[in-house]
């Protein structure tokens, strides 16, 4: 079986196959499979930590086994888990009364894969409710108009997403869409330049440093420098700058366009000859 421990900000979690063990908020859970069972410390008779073997046991009302026991591999992590149970151990109090042991049940997998799907569709992105849009109501157009050769709408169906990914795609890389605030409403200022020196690859490479119509001091961060020290911001987000560097950009663009842009468009030929035999059929 696979057995390993990690590190997370509630402390250790020792875990075996389908069992797992960590405290929480003065508790120990216990997982196996989908159930949990979730022990005070109050109901905790004693930990034993011995070798790569971590038993626990409760007082006899705990409403479940007695003995609890894991095995983990890592002898550090079994007595690291097991001083941090010990830590949360503490007498009833003065009546004697103790907090229950709660049991929690997952559901199911298609049962959860079902309610994480309606929440996304109803509270996530946008995105989500377009694509339950088009499955609902662009398979059954795919399917039921009599467009030919019949076996086109399907494939032009499952092609669509993948051409709107990849052009999607090419726009981010090319900053199509950054270019198109800019030209609607950027401002061009003169800026001063200076070399970024914490850039990587991933970073941007210069610092600049400019002014806005409002007089505002802006230090913002640009990848690339064009020939003139000029630059190029959003009114209405300043940070957000374009270097004038048209004939690099092209290249770029072409590039990025060879790389993602061609394939989505190519992915995309299906569902255009579908829709326009589609706009045909009343007028055959």
């Amino acid at each position: 079986m696979n057995e390993s421990s990690t590190e997370s900000a509630a402390g250790v979690i020792l875990a075996k196959g389908r069992t797992r063990a960590w405290v929480e908020r003065d508790a120990l859970h216990w997982k196996r499979g989908r159930t949990t069972v979730i022990v005070p410390g109050q109901q905790i008779r004693s930990v034993e930590a011995a070798g790569q073997s971590l038993t626990v046991r409760l007082f006899e009302g705990a409403r479940t086994g007695t003995v609890m026991t894991i095995r983990n591999r890592r002898p550090e992590a079994v007595a690291a888990l097991g001083a941090e149970i010990e830590a949360i151990l503490r007498d009833g109090g003065p009546s004697g009364n103790r907090s229950p042991v709660r049991t929690h049940s997952a559901r199911v997998w298609p049962l959860r894969a079902t309610a994480g799907l309606y929440a996304r569709v109803l509270h996530g992105s946008p995105w989500w409710r377009r694509a339950f849009w088009y499955v609902v109501l662009g398979f059954p157009l795919a399917v039921w108009l009599p467009v030919e050769p019949w076996g086109l709408g399907i494939f032009a169906w499952a092609l669509l997403p993948l051409s709107v990914a990849l052009l999607r795609l090419w726009v981010s890389m090319a900053e199509l869409d950054t270019r198109w605030v800019m030209w609607r409403r950027g401002i061009t200022v003169r800026a001063r330049f200076e070399t970024n020196p914490h850039s990587t690859s991933e970073t941007a490479g210069y610092i600049v440093h400019f002014r806005t119509l409002d007089d505002r001091e802006i230090t913002a961060k640009s990848p690339v420098r064009g020939h003139r020290d000029e630059i190029r911001y959003d009114p209405q987000n300043p940070s957000h700058v374009l270097a004038p560097t048209r004939i690099a950009w092209l290249g770029y663009a072409l590039a990025a366009f060879m790389i993602m842009g061609l394939w989505g468009a190519l992915c995309g030929i299906p569902a255009v000859l579908w829709s326009l035999r589609a706009l045909a059929l009343p007028f055959r």
